[in-house]
């Protein structure tokens, strides 16, 4: 999937789900779970074991699927490997960066700051992921988005079902989230109710 087609699919979808689990099984029902909710766009972090594995298992069923938490240049080739299709991580890596243009991967690094976004941008990346959003809140997010028009944002870390559409308004192209996807009664209806513009809760 080339980075347009991706930026699409991730304005439609308006959520990437993030799998992080204490085991390869549990990560594995999480993913299942999000996929039959109606969401197409899943990444399996390397916190979680036998992240490879995983991916491998997935990647003809989910539509769209990537790796996170890709600190080295090691973990996006197997990544890449695998099956990922996009790379993400909570910070900026160059080394990271080559290996995803290499392989001709999305990669979306975390930035908090003004100097980490112009980082970032220099190397090209212009997808990033707010991290962590909850400690700046949407306002820091609102005070980025006008300096720097060039950019497309996916706060995460601290984003749930009763924000999330608030850091829809603010700008954002999309929201991460991981833990908090599953505090909901109805999955799939939380999902539908965000990309109406409904607040999630409400659903």
């Amino acid at each position: 999937m080339n980075p347009k087609d991706f930026r699409e699919r991730l304005a439609a979808e308006r959520v990437l789900a993030i799998i992080r689990a204490p085991s390869s099984a549990e990560a594995e029902r999480r993913a299942w779970a999000v996929r039959d909710a109606g969401i197409g766009i899943i990444e399996v972090s390397w916190t979680t074991p036998d992240v490879a594995r995983i991916l491998q298992r997935l990647r003809k069923a989910v539509p769209c699927l990537g790796a996170g938490t890709v600190l080295t240049p090691a973990q996006a080739v197997a990544s890449w490997e695998a099956g990922a299709q996009f790379l993400v991580a909570p910070s900026f890596s160059a080394a990271v960066a080559a290996v995803a243009r290499e392989h001709d991967v999305t990669y979306i690094p975390g930035v908090f700051t003004a100097q980490e976004v112009s980082v970032a941008l220099d190397a090209g990346c212009t997808l990033l992921k707010l991290f962590p959003a909850s400690t700046g809140g949407v306002d820091h997010l609102k005070a980025l988005v006008d300096p720097f028009p060039g950019i497309e944002w996916i706060p995460t870390g601290g984003v749930t079902w009763e924000n999330a559409g608030a850091w829809i308004e603010a700008g954002a192209l999309a929201v991460g989230m991981g833990q908090a996807l599953f505090r909901h009664d109805n999955l799939k209806d939380a999902v539908m109710a965000l990309r109406r513009g409904k607040p999630a809760w409400e659903s």
